[in-house]
């Protein structure tokens, strides 16, 4: 869906999910005036006769196998009522954020501990917070390897930036 800013009182905007970009009768927006087009330019849709000619080009070049699994897949999506996933989906989100920022904790004690030779990474708790660190870790220093003549090793960077990311990703955005 696409969306607008529309304000139904002058104080509290909202967004407002609108059926297509297409749509010509908003009501009063928060948006900038349009501007005149310059001169020769003219906004008009394409010829009807090219659009359907480029999309039967499409489905021959694909060999027809997007024509009607897509309009058959589109119309069953269309047709699915999403809102009693709505509270489950974003109970998930929910808990896969605090657990992500619970592991991130973890990760930057067992980043600061590395940093001790003497420590027992044999003995417990230590080995199980290297069994919990290491795995993902490792998988970052693929992406980063160490730098320097292995001395200086930038991978709890990456790690820290991809978590942080997955979790911009996953908290739910706060509504206007």
């Amino acid at each position: 869906m696409y969306g607008i800013l529309t304000s139904p009182c002058p104080r509290a905007p909202f967004l407002r999910a609108l059926p297509s970009p297409s749509a010509r009768a908003f009501p009063r927006t928060l948006a900038f005036p349009a501007r005149p087009l310059s001169r020769g330019l003219r906004l008009t849709p394409p010829p009807r006769a090219a659009t359907e000619a480029s999309a039967s080009a499409a489905a021959t070049a694909l060999g027809g196998l997007l024509a009607s699994p897509l309009s058959t897949l589109e119309a069953a999506l269309r047709g699915l009522n999403l809102a009693p996933l709505r509270a489950p989906v974003a109970a998930a989100m929910s808990a896969a954020v605090r657990w992500l920022g619970v592991y991130r904790e973890v990760l930057l004690v067992g980043v600061l501990l590395s940093w001790f030779p003497n420590i027992p990474w044999d003995r417990q708790p230590f080995s199980a917070l290297r069994d919990l660190c290491d795995p993902f870790l490792a998988l970052c220093r693929e992406v980063m390897p160490p730098v320097f003549g292995r001395k200086l090793d930038l991978s709890p960077l990456v790690a820290f930036m991809a978590i942080d990311i997955i979790i911009m990703i996953l908290r739910p955005q706060p509504r206007m």
